[in-house]
C-alpha cells in the first residue's frame, strides 16, 4: 500500500519537474552568448522565469501524483474488504437464522424495518453479540437500582447514608487511581471480556452466528432439547431488551425527579 503511494508520487513529479530540470532558456543563453552580458542576462531572465513555471507544474504534479496514490490505496483497500467479508450468510432465512422471531404466540416475528440483516448480513453475529452485552448489563443495572434501597454490602464505602443511584460512580471511583469499589467491578468485567476475547480473537475474527453472545457459562442449566435451549434463548432476549428499556426510564426519571428510591418518582 505505502509502496504504492510512493511510486504514484514520484511518477506525477517526475514527469511534471522535467521541464524544470533541462531549463532550455537559460541553456540556449549560455550556448549562444557572444560576450554580451546583456544577452546573458535576458536569457537567466527568460530562464528564472521559465523555471518558475516548471515549479508550479511540478508542484501540481506532485500534488497530482498524491491524489493519484490515495485513489490506488483506497480501491485496494475496497478490494481486499470485499474479499474478506463475506456477501451474504443468510442462506434465505430471516437474520441468518438466529433465534428471536420464534415463540411469540402468533407464529414467527420477523421485524427488522432498517433491513439491516440484509444490507449488513457480515455483521450480524456481532450485532447479537452486542445485544446480548447490552441486555445482560442492563438487567444487573435494574437489579442494582433496586437493591440499595434494601440491602447494602459491608463495606465502609457503600454503607455511606448518602449514596444513592445517581451519584454512586462518582463516590465509588476513587479518591485515587485504583481505589473504591468501582474498580472490583472493572476488574470483575475484565475478566469475563479477556476470557471472549481469548475465544473469539482481539479481532472477533471467530465470531458466528452460533456462538454470538454464548460465554460457555452454565451449559449444566441449559434444557436438553433444542426446542427448550431456543425457549431459554428467546427468554434471556426478551428480558435483555426490557430491562434495557426499563434501566433508560428509570435512570432518566430519577434524575428528573432527583428522587432515587423505587419507584423513582415522588408519589402522591
Amino acid at each position: 500500500m505505502v509502496s504504492k503511494l510512493c511510486i504514484a508520487v514520484l511518477a506525477g513529479a517526475a514527469h511534471q519537474t522535467s521541464g524544470f530540470v533541462t531549463t532550455p532558456g537559460f541553456s540556449a543563453s549560455i550556448t549562444e552568448q557572444s560576450g554580451s552580458r546583456v544577452f546573458l542576462q535576458q536569457g537567466a531572465t527568460q530562464g528564472a522565469s521559465e523555471g518558475t513555471s516548471a515549479y508550479t507544474s511540478a508542484c501540481v504534479g506532485l500534488l497530482l501524483g498524491i491524489s493519484a496514490g490515495l485513489v490506488g490505496v483506497a480501491r485496494s483497500k475496497t478490494a481486499r474488504r470485499a474479499i474478506a467479508e463475506p456477501k451474504a450468510i443468510t442462506d434465505g432465512q430471516f437474520a441468518g437464522g438466529l433465534v428471536g422471531t420464534e415463540h411469540h404466540g402468533w407464529g414467527t416475528y420477523q421485524w427488522d424495518p432498517a433491513r439491516l440483516a440484509e444490507r449488513y448480513p457480515e455483521h450480524l453475529p456481532w450485532y447479537r453479540e452486542a445485544e446480548l452485552k447490552h441486555g445482560r448489563v442492563a438487567m444487573l443495572a435494574i437489579v442494582g437500582l433496586v437493591a440499595p434501597d434494601f440491602i447494602r454490602i459491608p463495606v465502609n464505602e457503600c454503607t455511606n447514608s448518602n449514596l444513592d443511584i445517581l451519584n454512586a460512580h462518582k463516590m465509588l471511583i476513587g479518591p485515587g487511581l485504583g481505589e473504591g469499589p468501582m474498580w472490583w467491578l472493572l476488574v470483575f468485567c475484565a475478566v469475563i471480556e479477556s476470557a471472549r476475547f481469548k475465544q473469539l480473537g482481539l479481532g472477533f475474527e471467530n465470531l458466528t452466528l452460533e456462538n454470538a453472545g454464548d460465554l460457555n457459562f452454565g451449559k449444566g442449566f441449559l434444557p436438553e432439547t433444542e426446542e427448550g435451549k431456543t425457549l431459554m434463548k428467546i427468554k434471556e432476549l426478551k428480558n435483555g431488551r426490557l430491562a434495557m428499556l426499563a434501566f433508560s426510564g428509570a435512570i432518566t426519571q430519577a434524575a428528573y425527579f432527583e428522587y432515587t428510591h423505587f419507584p423513582w418518582a415522588p408519589m402522591p
